[in-house]
């Protein structure tokens, strides 16, 4: 029988690159009540992305719907049936929420607005992904408080008392038809309420294919692919006239929302 044998340099090694990521994800298992079994080989994402299920699993027992709604919702990078075919994972998720199946029927309108409390917040983003607020510690190191507000399910805001608008808005999302769409009404509802989000303006966007991957918005054959520019500033509409023109979108993710929500706020 072969036997690996660690050279000398390993321990020094380990315990600079990987001692601390091991203890935080350690600490997770340990935390959650879910077996730490080397058998279990979730990559990274599946594992933040369980981490963000037990951060807010008391809203989403909440509202909770169907297996596949809540694939879709919450593992946004995957699909529908995602859970489906992981039967492992999707034990672990059940344990999370502390539930033996999930409902039979889902409901219509999501109403979560899930948050990212920052002890000194200077400003708050407000996410159409949730992938921003997996990695929660780079934004509020920085003072910045996060808020995933889901794409169409917008009405939750409808409901947000005056206390929480104290601070800066600012708005990460798709700059795609739907997510720009979207922007729209998101400021709609809080221009009700006296404040004015700042759409965050990427200055080196990265442009995408309309058509790559999975990507399914598509700008309108009309002028400004109907939207509305009284909504943008000139640096927005300018940028979304070259998405038009180019036939090309921007994923949120892309997005590097912090210098520029620092700059703002110093």
């Amino acid at each position: 029988m072969d036997i690996v044998e660690a050279s000398p340099r390993f321990k020094n090694y380990f315990e600079k690159e990987f001692l601390e990521q091991y203890k935080y994800y350690a600490n997770f298992f340990q935390n959650s009540g879910l077996e730490n079994s080397g058998k279990k080989k979730y990559d990274r994402y599946e594992l933040e992305t369980l981490m963000f299920i037990y951060r807010h699993r008391e809203e989403l027992k909440k509202n909770l719907t169907t297996m596949r709604i809540f694939s879709s919702n919450i593992f946004q990078q995957k699909d529908s049936k995602f859970l489906e075919n992981r039967p492992g994972l999707l034990n672990d998720v059940k344990i999370l929420l502390q539930i033996k199946e999930f409902p039979e029927e889902g409901t219509k309108d999501n109403q979560w607005r899930f948050v990212i409390d920052c002890f000194r917040a200077k400003a708050v983003l407000l996410c159409e992904n949730i992938d921003f607020l997996k990695a929660y510690w780079k934004f509020t190191k920085e003072n910045i408080e996060l808020w995933y507000v889901g794409g169409n399910n917008t009405k939750k805001l409808e409901r947000l008392s005056s206390r929480y608008l104290s601070l800066p808005i600012f708005y990460v999302c798709d700059w795609d038809y739907h997510g720009l769409k979207i922007f729209q009404n998101v400021s709609d509802l809080l221009e009700d309420k006296g404040v004015s989000p700042k759409l965050i303006v990427p200055p080196n966007p990265i442009f995408k294919p309309i058509d790559s991957g999975q990507h399914k918005s598509r700008w309108p054959k009309r002028d400004f692919a109907g939207l509305d520019k009284n909504y943008f500033s000139l640096e927005a509409i300018s940028l979304i006239s070259q998405l038009i023109a180019k036939n090309n979108w921007l994923e949120e993710q892309t997005i590097d929302a912090i210098p520029l929500i620092k700059s703002h706020c110093q």
